[in-house]
């Protein structure tokens, strides 16, 4: 224990959460507004090490520092402390990764593994739109928090548009899930994480890599001129995902994260109508992988399942008019939706995201219309939450919604700042 710093900047250093080449991950406390935290501290090198510490660091503080999402690991501030670099990340309880289930024992059920990916590939369409490209993709670069939410960390070795001093450049990456690109040292786009998603999705569902050999050569050539092997008893329509993922022609591949997403749940949408199927232990195991409800405890769940009703909507579906009367908020299970203004499209939301929660807390008239994008699942709540649920339920919901709103805040100031310059 002597060699744990009492402090890193503000942060208390409460104990050692991992060792890597790079430096030591520690879980700390912030005492200014009572969170855990993880802190990440370079290693004691020489000065050449040193500085590509220091570029490390700052490249990953810049990237995943702009950006915002319920899917990426937050970075909340990086510093130095006595000479070497450190950052300030969201703390994962656990600290599990798709690492740990690519093993053919460890590996998660079918229908985990998507929710994951279309997590993970909600993200990349995030980091994308935002000018950032992760070229990290790997299962230890992806977190589960306790109740199954994808987290998206590591942005090290990121590229982001306006390229400076800081940003690193050359051959990384991990060979097992690089893209033919590259594997061939040639540009690499927003389809090359897309191709190493499409590996991790491979792993998860296999419990082998897509591309192995030996050594780096036969790698190389296996990543850019085979074929991976059919995974048996896979249904058709999932393997066609990981395969338009894992295509080499960048024109076959997917263009997007969002295309990934809207496949997604365009499949799981066709095989499940939840409100109907589910059990109440089921629709728990549901709800605790939204976001949304991602710091609810069991008991607080189960509170919401009772008074929650479950919907199915069909693409184009209206949810509810602009300027309508209603009081109720709507969590999004499955599926995407739309918000328009005066016809205008303003706002997108995928799985885990809230609508209607403003009206539900002011009992107003509806400000946009919301309509279904795909088929999806809606889990609905009209009844004030001081009528139904505890006093830690009513606590926890209004975090939820501060977050929410805030979180929208942010998301509004960006954008209202872009079209400003």
């Amino acid at each position: 224990m002597s060699d744990i710093p009492a402090k890193i900047g503000k942060y208390d250093v409460i104990s050692v959460l991992g060792r890597g080449a790079m430096g030591v991950v520690y879980r700390g406390y912030d005492a200014y507004v009572d969170r855990p935290v993880a802190i990440k501290l370079a290693s004691q090198v020489d000065a050449e090490g040193e500085e590509m510490a220091r570029r490390l660091f700052v490249n990953e503080a810049r990237s995943a520092g702009r950006l915002d999402h319920p899917n990426v690991l937050k970075v909340y501030e990086a510093g130095e402390e006595n000479g070497r670099p450190y950052m300030v990340m969201e703390y994962i309880e656990g600290g599990d990764t798709l690492r740990n289930h690519c093993a053919s024992e460890r590996m998660l059920p079918v229908e985990q593994v998507l929710r994951i990916i279309r997590q993970t590939a909600d993200a990349l369409g995030y980091a994308h739109r935002l000018g950032v490209l992760h070229r990290d993709i790997k299962p230890a670069n992806i977190m589960l928090t306790q109740s199954g939410v994808a987290k998206l960390g590591d942005f090290g070795i990121a590229r982001r548009d306006g390229a400076d001093q800081t940003q690193i450049v050359g051959w990384f990456g991990s060979p097992l899930y690089m893209s033919p690109e590259q594997a061939r040292d040639m540009e690499i786009t927003l389809q090359s994480d897309l191709f190493s998603l499409g590996a991790v999705f491979y792993e998860l569902l296999s419990g082998a890599p897509p591309f192995a050999a030996k050594g780096l050569t036969g790698l190389i050539q296996k990543v850019c001129f085979e074929e991976p092997a059919v995974i048996a008893d896979v249904p058709d329509g999932l393997w066609q995902i990981v395969k338009k993922l894992l295509e080499k022609d960048l024109k076959r591949r997917y263009q997007s994260g969002e295309e990934v997403v809207r496949d997604i749940d365009l499949l799981t949408s066709g095989s499940r109508s939840l409100e109907v199927t589910l059990n109440d232990e089921q629709k728990l195991d549901t709800l605790a992988g939204l976001s949304f409800f991602q710091d609810f405890t069991r008991g607080e769940l189960k509170e919401v399942v009772k008074v929650a009703g479950w919907q199915r909507c069909a693409a184009g579906e209206v949810i509810f008019n602009e300027g309508a009367k209603g009081r109720s908020f709507y969590v999004l299970v499955d599926g995407m939706l739309a918000a328009a203004v005066n016809g205008v499209r303003i706002a997108d939301f995928r799985q885990g995201d809230c609508v209607g929660e403003m009206d539900y807390l002011s009992e107003g008239v509806r400000s946009a219309k919301v309509t279904a994008d795909t088929d999806c699942t809606l889990l609905g709540i009209d009844r004030d939450f001081k009528e139904w649920a505890s006093l830690p339920c009513q606590l926890r919901l209004n975090r939820t919604f501060q977050r929410v709103l805030i979180e929208r805040l942010r998301a509004t100031t960006r954008e209202l700042a872009r079209a400003l310059r």
